[in-house]
């Protein structure tokens, strides 16, 4: 079945275009009060009663990059630093467990209860990897066997004091809500996922998008906010618009379906700030509609280097203030272990590169002369604030069969290397004139 976002046409926002009322209302910028929040994602948390040994688990980390065995512990130490932190709230957006299964579901709600016992609201949306998916899993020896995983009831239920139980709306078609994390500002918490299209024995669907009744819901609740005089913000799991150039070509499902439209929806209605996750990179990209600057604001995941997490002030109405926090060390590993998650990220993106390489029969040795250079623009990708190299693809060495695919993959390579503004990890942004100042 194909979802209605995806069989539809880009198009403009269903009242905005033709209602005057609604056009006026778009038109008018409102200041957001004093606030201060952070931000995480892709917290992929695994519960490692379900199998850390044995081949069938190493298949799995073979076709993987994140830190599953010490995601609990990473997590743990990401919670109790910003709980130690003054916040208003928590944003978390989506992925929070490894392939949705309940026992990962009520590990990762007890770290958002210890968030919200140290006075913060924490407000989550599901990822893809977070609802009826087929890929949850106990492992045992060289077989996996299925273990209960959380429906779109169980996901509610589970988070309901992370979001669903505070909301003022809710999408009847999805499980997107509003909710209002302190006075002035209402938050579109948006669920841009697609396990509605999941089967048992297939893989998860990866690509985000809306349907149509929910981009009408998110126009309306858009329209309510402003008559109610509310300054807007935004999160979802998938992105709304491109990080790196080829990001559509190379990695569409990364991207929200008919992302151009969602972008113009958000941004004729003044939403300036969108957080979303799943690429797991730091990078910041902004559009401007209609003589404003919307912001995709993307956190990296905290499972895989640099294990990040954002911290966010908002004051004098529209000065935005980014700062990001990188997980430098847990209490196993100590100040090692910044270095081995980056070598583990690293090392796993060449495992990736020479299985892909295999299957356009590129021998190993062949295979040797790319993977790293794969690995190192994939890397400071994740990190943000980019810098092309002088030569971001050396060809020495390389025969004409390799020659031939890695020009087939060049604009992916330079692609991670090409850093779209605005800053990634640390900066200022004035929301009214779409200025940005590196911190």
């Amino acid at each position: 079945m194909i979802p209605l976002s995806i069989a539809c046409t880009p198009r403009q926002p269903f009242l905005y275009q033709n209602d005057h009322d609604a056009r006026d209302l778009a038109a008018r910028d409102l200041p957001f009060p004093d606030t201060r929040f952070f931000v995480i994602s892709d917290t992929h948390l695994y519960d490692t009663n379900l199998g850390i040994t044995g081949p069938a688990f190493q298949d799995y980390l073979d076709r993987d990059r994140k830190l599953l065995v010490l995601s609990d512990e990473i997590i743990g130490t990401a919670v109790r630093s910003i709980a130690a932190k003054k916040a208003d709230f928590v944003l978390v957006c989506g992925d929070l467990t490894k392939d949705g299964e309940m026992t990962c579901h009520r590990a990762m709600a007890k770290h958002l209860k210890a968030l919200k016992q140290s006075g913060k609201k924490v407000f989550v949306v599901p990822g893809n990897h977070d609802i009826s998916n087929p890929e949850g899993v106990r492992f045992s020896g060289d077989k996996t066997s299925g273990v209960p995983t959380a429906g779109p009831e169980d996901f509610k239920k589970i988070y309901k004091d992370f979001g669903y139980g505070q909301a003022i709306a809710h999408d009847d078609h999805s499980l997107s809500y509003v909710a209002e994390p302190v006075d002035g500002v209402r938050l579109l918490a948006l669920d841009s996922c697609r396990y509605k299209e999941n089967r048992p024995g297939h893989h998860p669907i990866t690509g985000g998008a809306f349907s149509q009744q929910t981009l009408a819901w998110i126009e309306q609740q858009l329209i309510t906010a402003k008559q109610s005089g509310k300054a807007v913000m935004a999160m979802q799991h998938h992105g709304i618009m491109e990080h790196y150039p080829a990001n559509k070509d190379f990695y569409e499902e990364y991207i929200v379906a008919n992302h151009e439209a969602v972008t113009e929806l958000l941004g004729a209605y003044g939403v300036s700030l969108t957080f979303t996750g799943h690429f797991h990179a730091q990078d910041i990209t902004r559009k401007k509609v209609k003589e404003r600057f919307i912001f995709d604001i993307e956190t990296g995941s905290m499972v895989t280097a640099p294990c990040p997490y954002r911290e966010i002030s908002i004051s004098q109405g529209s000065r935005v203030e980014i700062r990001s926090t990188a997980i430098r060390s847990i209490p196993s590993m100590g100040n090692d272990f910044a270095q081995y998650a980056d070598h583990y990220v690293f090392e796993g993106t060449k495992k990736l590169a020479n299985a892909a390489l295999a299957k356009y029969k590129v021998g190993q040795e062949q295979s040797d002369l790319i993977t790293h250079q794969i690995a190192k623009a994939y890397m400071a990708h994740l990190k943000g604030n980019e810098v092309m190299p002088a030569n971001p693809l050396d060809t020495t060495g390389f025969n004409p069969w390799l020659k031939f695919v890695s020009w087939m993959q060049e604009d992916l390579i330079y692609g991670w290397w090409s850093d779209l503004p605005p800053e990634d990890r640390d900066l200022t942004i004035d929301l009214v004139t779409g200025d940005v100042n590196k911190a």
